[in-house]
């Protein structure tokens, strides 16, 4: 049983669409079918929509379909389904028939199928999600994709996808073999789709009990002012930038409200003291994110080339060392963010990698911010010594990825090893990736220490002009985001590992404005097939295949614990992002004056890449970068626009985005000015931040807003275009260009996410008697509702599939709705006159930009009617 208790003392009753001072969390299991407990008298009810999004489809033999037919499938159930592009489906199979703890019963299915059209270059991603609760390693699943006359099978599907590489019809088949009932989600996407596929509720790595809290010297007082409410709730750890501080909950603390199987997940209950901090006490408060490298696992040097420069080739190095007049990076310095630096005596600052040895800066102050969470280097916490240690009990996985990530930016040119880029710019080495809480060198690290190195180089430094952040996987924080934006202001160029994860979703900090996120090529100079795209990547750089990466700098453990010098290979994007940095660096070297402000314009302005396959500014941004291109263009200074976000997504309903205008220029060069009418294709509308067009010789505005017009949005494939904005300041004119991505419309009817149960929940008693239940009706690709005869008070409105038949809906996995969006469910206020509420359901979960807080230890709300061994009404008027 799913249990929240929830302490509403002080909550404030709110009308739909207010905000809530407390939140509410997981449902207590209903009694009796279709709720009751109103009386004669009671006429207010809640009715409404539920809209299906946009390429939602669903599989036609679910378990759920099963329990209403009385035990046997529906006629022409196994029918193949077709499904558009893109497309999120949801659907059930097992291998075997049996019951749940619960009681309820699951069939045997064993086979689904769907038909589609491809186009090259569309992707598939399949995800896969136990009924019973059991590891999900436990599943075995096959797919099998027929495409053009061409048979492609893959084994242990779940949690796979791939790229095709034709075009034609094209029939997906998924077979269950082994592991039990499970629900599944096929995701069906174009290249520029920017939607990521993942389809789980977010619940990102984070430390437990602590925050980020930022804001004026005020904020301070308050939290070390004994006679204040906030102090009770937590204790200052440390200050980590100008106004921020890392914060930790004080023991005993308890927060408003608890969530997982009938106890408590700490992850949740630090959400929760977040979000206390923030609606109780007015704090700007975050939680700590943990983040990690970017990279795989170094390959066996059995393919050893000496030398293998083959990604050195690949940007044009040697020409650009022809053209830097000797200076390689002289006197440049690069700050390694990382897991430090490889070194045969972990505990001093000195020793390094033969490679390194005379790059590496010897001077003093804190360069490990590990946090003791993270610290095996015997000196727990900050330190001025960021050599990598060996991982206890474990040797054989000690991460020297720093240290690769430096050879990639100045490994010295001498006898032996490879020669970085920068091969005499100076590094300096941080350690903020430490070992995991669970054991293991994985390279793992908090956010706040972080922003603290960051905001350390801004504030006590003079010698850093460029840092690498070969690391990624967080959502957006805003005080990660301060510190990047005090590293640029300041003249820092920071540049950020734009992510594995083969798609085009936003990765952190890589995402961020101003930093520049890099994408990984091939040996053969293609994009990585793990290599983000999109929003998180600004120009692309070598980062290897996961079977040929790049060679460089490394370390070595003995069984007895000795270190010595090495080289390994290793792929990533974590290899791609030290390439700019070090291309940076030489530039720097060729020309002291060369800004990071100045570099972002020679990108925008395409003076630092080359013409190539990878030249497309949607997907890639600049495209390729060319070491040989930038330094002939180092004293280069146009004057540009840059738009963030760079690539825009719209939904296909209407919505607006606003995107951030940034003029770079000299400090004596003329201000830009629109020089031509916007070529803003038919479906869009463009206006400033009042709502005015732009035009001929208006100022570049500091925000524009982006719109579509859902009628010109096609039904069968994405809409995606380019928005022009022409400018001059009278020597220099360019056009900024913002790509914008539609998904599909898809208004043919087809919409369906399968039976939808919808609850109205008793706000302050999920259990009570005045919580109701109705099957919506579903009519042409979108659901209706209606619940009379409420009692007057506080509820929540969920509606959601129950796919597998357990008793549980808006499981990963199952479509899910909540009022008024879904992931930031809100209380409605229930009075003497009806409500008309409408939500959107669908399989996609929204992202943590989207929600605010994460959501942990969230596993659905029990459907009510099976505990009570009846059987609600599922029929939906076929």
């Amino acid at each position: 049983m799913v249990i929240e208790k929830v302490n509403m003392t002080d909550r404030k009753r709110v009308l739909p669409g207010k905000l809530l001072s407390s939140s509410v969390g997981i449902a207590l299991l209903l009694t009796g079918c279709g709720g009751g407990g109103g009386s004669s008298d009671d006429d207010a009810g809640v009715r409404g929509t539920i809209e299906i999004a946009a390429g939602t489809r669903v599989d036609g033999d679910y378990a759920d379909l099963w329990a209403a037919s009385d035990e046997s499938w529906p006629s022409g159930s196994r029918d193949t389904v077709s499904v558009p592009v893109p497309s999120t489906t949801g659907g059930y199979l097992s291998d075997r028939s049996d019951t749940y703890a619960n009681g309820l019963g699951y069939p045997l299915d064993q086979e689904d199928s769907y038909a589609v059209s491809l186009v090259e270059g569309d992707r598939y991603f399949l995800q896969c999600f136990s009924a019973t609760g059991a590891d999900a390693d436990t599943l075995k699943a096959s797919l099998v994709l027929n495409l053009d006359g061409n048979r492609i099978e893959i084994e242990d599907a779940c949690g796979g996808g791939a790229s095709v590489n034709a075009s034609g019809s094209a029939t997906f088949t998924i077979s269950a073999n082994d592991g039990g009932p499970f629900r599944y989600v096929l995701s069906i996407a174009p290249k520029t789709s920017l939607s990521a596929l993942d389809v789980s509720w977010p619940e990102p790595p984070l430390q437990v009990d602590q925050a980020i809290v930022s804001g004026s010297a005020a904020v301070a007082n308050t939290l070390s002012s004994s006679g204040l409410r906030a102090s009770s709730v937590m204790e200052l750890e440390r200050a980590i930038g100008p106004d921020t501080w890392q914060v930790r909950r004080k023991p005993g603390v308890s927060a408003l409200s608890s969530v997982s199987d009938g106890g408590k997940d700490a992850r949740a209950e630090t959400i929760e003291w977040i979000r206390e901090m923030r609606e109780e006490f007015g704090l700007k408060a975050e939680p700590n994110y943990r983040f990690t490298l970017a990279s795989v696992s170094p390959e066996t040097n059995d393919y050893f080339r000496d030398p293998d420069f083959w990604n050195l080739d690949q940007i044009n190095i040697v020409e650009a060392w022809g053209l830097s007049g000797g200076s390689w990076g002289q006197g440049v310095g690069v700050a390694v963010m990382d897991t430090g630096m490889f070194t045969t005596t972990p505990d001093s600052y000195s020793n390094w990698h033969e490679d390194l040895v005379n790059n590496v800066v010897n001077e003093g102050g804190i360069l490990d911010f590990v946090k003791p969470d993270y610290d095996v280097d015997g000196q727990e916490g900050p330190d001025g010594v960021p050599g990598t240690p060996v991982t206890p009990d474990n040797p054989e996985a000690t991460s020297f990825h720093g240290t690769h990530v430096a050879g990639i930016i100045a490994a010295e040119d001498n006898s032996v090893g490879t020669v970085g880029i920068a091969h005499q710019a100076t590094i300096l080495p941080y350690r903020v990736l430490g070992v995991g809480p669970l054991g293991g060198e994985d390279g793992t690290g908090a956010v706040d220490d972080l922003i603290a190195a960051i905001n350390s180089i801004v504030d006590d430094r003079n010698d850093v002009d460029v840092i690498n952040l070969s690391l990624g996987g967080l959502p957006p924080v805003v005080d990660l985001q301060v510190a990047t934006d005090r590293a640029n202001s300041n003249g820092i160029l920071v540049v950020a590992a734009g992510g594995n994860s083969g798609d085009a979703s936003a990765v952190y900090p890589a995402a961020n404005r101003r930093v520049v996120g890099v994408g990984a090529t091939t040996r053969g100079g293609e994009l990585a097939s793990y290599s983000n795209y999109g929003q998180s990547v600004d120009l692309l750089a070598p980062g290897g295949a996961l079977n040929d990466g790049i060679v460089n700098a490394y370390g070595q453990v003995s069984a007895t614990g000795s270190l010595s010098d090495s080289y390994a290979y290793l792929a990533g994007s974590s290899m791609a992002a030290p390439h700019v940095a070090g291309v940076y660096a030489l530039m720097k070297g060729v020309s002291d004056s060369l800004t990071a402000s100045q570099f972002r314009a020679q990108l925008i302005a395409g003076l630092l890449t080359n013409d190539s396959e990878l030249s497309d500014y949607t997907l890639y941004g600049a495209g390729l970068l060319d070491a040989r291109e930038a330094v002939t263009n180092v004293t280069a200074f146009p004057t540009v626009v840059s738009a963030w976000p760079r690539v825009v997504e719209l939904s296909p309903s209407g919505t607006e985005r606003r995107v951030l205008m940034e003029v770079l220029k000299q400090s004596s060069a003329a201000d830009p000015l629109v020089s031509g009418s916007p070529d803003i294709p038919g479906a869009f509308t463009l206006t400033d931040d009042d709502g005015n067009p732009i035009n001929v010789n208006d100022e570049i505005p500091e925000a524009v807003r982006i719109s579509v017009d859902s009628s010109a949005v096609p039904d069968d494939r994405p809409l995606v275009e380019e928005i022009l904005i022409p400018y001059s300041n009278g020597t220099d004119s360019f056009d900024l260009r913002i790509p914008a991505y539609v998904q599909a419309a898809d208004t043919s009817g087809d919409r369906d996410a399968g039976r939808h149960y919808v609850l109205l929940l008793d706000a302050n008693d999920f259990g009570s008697s005045r919580s109701r239940q109705v099957l919506a009706s579903y009519n042409d690709g979108r659901y209706s509702y209606a619940i009379d005869d409420m009692v007057p008070g506080d509820y929540i409105l969920v509606a959601g599939t129950d796919l597998d038949n357990n008793g549980i809906i808006c499981e990963n996995g199952e479509a899910c709705a909540e009022y008024p969006e879904t992931g930031s469910r809100q209380v409605i206020s229930i009075g003497d006159q009806d409500l008309q509420l409408d939500m959107t359901t669908s399989f996609q979960r929204p992202t943590i930009a989207e929600m605010g807080l994460p959501r942990y230890g969230f596993r659905g709300y029990p459907v009510p009617g099976h505990q009570a061994g009846t059987r609600p009404d599922r029929s939906l008027g076929e």
